[in-house]
């Protein structure tokens, strides 16, 4: 199994599963908008559903689920292809890759089997001043809540980001080594056979 087959199989799999563990816990043991403090004024895990996309984007939209399946099938057919022509030793972005179908794959089986996603993570800023100026400024003082497959999407574009910012993705070839000097060829003799 290629470095890179190993990466994207163990990034999809691995994120996914944590997803859906997390998912499962949530459901079975955090009542609805109910919060468990993990770091004080910062990070909590909540119970919270998302009909929609990202930052509940198309809510209500009457077909929203068919567009979700239709975005995720098409999104795994590009990671997968874009997978594939990927160099055998690239472990980076095939990580991403494994990554961001981890996300995708993992929140279309919270919409096929209840037709909304179940959230739990929600960061906020509750300490002073930070709070007082996200309100004022951005309106409120929390991030949107997410889950883990929405995390592993944005770590796998993150890393994207940074491979084609950072050219990562260039492969160093080594200098190639110049050849041998070639020695002079010895002096011709002058002397003359008598």
């Amino acid at each position: 199994m290629s470095p890179k087959a190993v990466f994207f199989a163990a990034a999809a799999v691995v994120l996914l599963a944590l997803d859906q563990v997390t998912k499962v816990w949530v459901r079975a043991n955090v009542e609805m908008r109910q919060e468990i403090t993990i770091i004080s004024d910062f990070l909590a895990i909540t119970h919270a559903k998302n009909k929609g996309a990202a930052f509940s984007a198309l809510d209500d939209f009457e077909y929203r689920l068919q567009v979700f399946y239709l975005f995720t099938a098409v999104a795994v057919v590009v990671i997968v292809q874009g997978w594939r022509q990927l160099p055998d030793k690239d472990r980076l972005q095939a990580f991403a890759m494994g990554a961001i179908l981890s996300g995708a794959v993992g929140n279309l089986i919270d919409r096929i089997m209840a037709g909304e996603v179940t959230d739990m993570i929600k960061v906020y800023a509750g300490f002073e001043p930070l709070r007082s100026w996200a309100i004022s400024k951005l309106g409120t003082n929390t991030y949107p809540i997410f889950n883990v497959a929405d995390a592993a999407i944005v770590v796998g574009v993150g890393i994207f980001a940074l491979v084609y910012i950072k050219g990562w993705d260039k492969v160093e070839t080594p200098a190639a080594t110049p050849a041998p000097p070639v020695p002079p060829a010895p002096p011709e003799s002058n002397a003359t056979a008598d």
